[in-house]
């Protein structure tokens, strides 16, 4: 009998502790948001060649943390050297062909503006000679008429006449020699003006220099961007996941080389079930367990709940025509407040969202 009190005892505290566990499992359930279905993501950052060559030397390897600018690839670049160097020699040479074309310019300048200051001066020259003689001519031939009257009068003989008509004819030819004069130089100054052209073809050799120098410019620019691809260097603070290449293998423009990643740049992915999204707020706070750490429990905080479902991110999900029933999942990205020493982008975590304010409200709003 006492036996049997003592059994019927025992089976209702089992009872009871059993209730409780149980009761306090489904509270549990109810009251916080469980997913296993987690990992560790972080950015990826894929270096690739940009040009065609052949690799000279890694100098990285798998697991290496570098820094931002650090050199981690060497592409053959001596040919690219090589072409940089004739660019250089090429434009100086064409620069020097410059500064002669202009020493050329400025001579031929001074020459034509000296020659037409000559010739000015002469033709001024010529001009006060033939003036004078045309003075002379014009007051000569003032005496010629009136010595013709004085001979008709019989007041002049006929040698003065003859005179002063030989006068008047001498000064007459020197006046058209001088006018003659006076247009040959005319002409010559017309001609030395014409000799310009010559200084137009130079200043069009001149432009072209200068375009020819621009287009050499822009060459070595181009040469020494190509230089500047052939050393890869890390764009961040990271660390080498994978090398994909070996020294002296050739590459293709956009074969993928090196692979890191940045290690303060990572948070958690957990794929939550659509119906449990309506109790999730960006701000709660997160317990996550750490596959890799069994024994500590990290904290972490929503900073994002996805727009879309996962199904919709495989490519050409979209396109399908025929719903599916099944449970749809979200993703949620979730920012570890005290994450460990060493994290690898992979890590299967599982999280655990207190959602008890949540379904609270819910539940005053439904009245109870």
């Amino acid at each position: 009998m006492l036996h049997s009190i003592k059994f019927r005892i025992l089976a209702t505290l089992g009872a009871i502790f059993l209730f409780s566990i149980i009761s306090y499992e489904v509270f549990h359930w109810v009251t916080h948001v469980y997913e296993f279905d987690a990992r560790i993501k972080t950015v990826l950052t894929t270096l690739s060649s940009r040009i065609d060559a052949n690799i000279a030397e890694i100098h990285v390897k798998e697991g290496e943390q570098v820094k931002e600018g650090s050199l981690l690839v060497g592409l053959e670049s001596e040919v690219e050297r090589l072409r940089i160097e004739v660019l250089k020699i090429d434009l100086e040479r064409e620069l020097a062909r410059g500064v002669k074309l202009m020493a050329e310019k400025e001579a031929l300048e001074l020459n034509l503006a000296s020659r037409i200051a000559t010739k000015q001066e002469e033709i001024g020259a010529l001009r006060i000679e033939y003036q004078t003689i045309a003075d002379r001519l014009n007051l000569a031939t003032k005496n010629l008429d009136r010595s013709k009257i004085l001979f008709e009068k019989k007041l002049l003989s006929s040698k003065s006449l003859e005179q002063d008509q030989d006068t008047t004819l001498e000064f007459s030819g020197q006046s058209k020699i001088a006018a003659a004069k006076v247009r040959v130089a005319e002409r010559e100054l017309a001609e030395v003006r014409a000799s310009r052209s010559e200084l137009n073809v130079i200043a069009s050799e001149l432009e072209i220099s200068k375009k020819t120098v621009l287009k050499i410019e822009f060459q070595i620019q181009e040469e020494e961007e190509k230089l500047r691809h052939m050393f890869i260097v890390s764009p961040i603070n990271g660390v080498i996941d994978n090398v994909f290449k070996n020294k002296g293998e050739t590459v293709n423009e956009g074969d993928a080389i090196i692979l890191l990643h940045d290690p303060e740049n990572f948070w958690v992915e957990a794929n939550i079930e659509e119906s449990q999204l309506r109790y999730l707020e960006i701000g709660q706070l997160v317990k996550i367990d750490i596959d890799a750490y069994p024994y500590d429990d990290f904290t972490g905080t929503i900073v994002r709940i996805g727009s879309v479902t996962r199904a919709q991110m495989v490519p050409g999900a979209a396109g399908y025509e025929k719903a599916s029933k099944a449970v749809q999942r979200i993703p949620v990205y979730i920012r570890l407040l005290d994450p460990p020493e060493n994290v690898t982008p992979g890590m299967l975590v599982e999280v655990n969202i207190q959602i008890f304010d949540q379904v609270m409200k819910r539940l005053e709003k439904l009245g109870f």
